[in-house]
């Protein structure tokens, strides 16, 4: 005698209306008596239910995402997936064939690393791209009219130990110093 299809509900771990929708696609096979055996319905289940669907999903979980359309974007997907899981170790190359599980685990982690952007971000721990900008672009003017200051600050002092003209000194370390900051650019900021 076999098991009542809410038993056997229970046993996949599934909802009774995944048994019975199975079970009227002909992917779950049926006692003459209207039971299911246990072993049977289990490797069946097992054979004809796509991984990601071992557990019936209430609702519209995650995010959608368009469908791919064309070659390219297939191939996108992949190289996707490959970099991501290449990022954490693993040996793959370019050409590596993924299946299901490979792209399970990119998703997950590629989840994970938008987790830890998001608390980053609560915490206060990201600063925007602007706000950088701006902060490098100020110090590095600073950092300029510093260093344009140095010939006037210290001439005397250096004009003395050298015992040369101080005019002619400001002159010449002033001109070189313009030269090589000009040769310095603003700074860039990769985005």
């Amino acid at each position: 005698m076999g098991l009542s299809r809410r038993k056997c509900a229970e046993l996949l771990d599934v909802t009774e209306g995944a048994v019975r929708k199975a079970i009227s696609a002909g992917r779950i096979p049926v006692e003459a008596d209207g039971t299911i055996d246990p072993d049977k319905a289990r490797a069946a289940w097992a054979k004809g239910t796509d991984p990601a669907r071992t557990k019936v999903r209430t609702g519209t979980q995650g995010t959608r995402t368009a469908p791919v359309r064309t070659e390219d974007d297939a191939r996108a997907a992949v190289g996707l997936i490959i970099r991501v899981l290449r990022g954490e170790g693993s040996g793959l190359d370019d050409t590596a064939e993924v299946d299901f599980g490979m792209a399970r685990t990119a998703d997950t982690i590629l989840k994970a690393y938008e987790r830890d952007l998001s608390i980053a971000q609560k915490r206060k721990e990201l600063v925007p791209l602007a706000k950088v900008k701006d902060h490098v672009e100020r110090a590095f003017i600073g950092l300029r009219q510093a260093v344009q200051r140095l010939p006037s600050r210290h001439v005397a002092a250096m004009a003395a130990e050298l015992q040369c003209d101080p005019a002619a000194l400001d002159a010449a370390l002033s001109k070189v110093i313009a030269v090589e900051l000009d040769g310095l650019s603003a700074p860039v900021v990769r985005v």
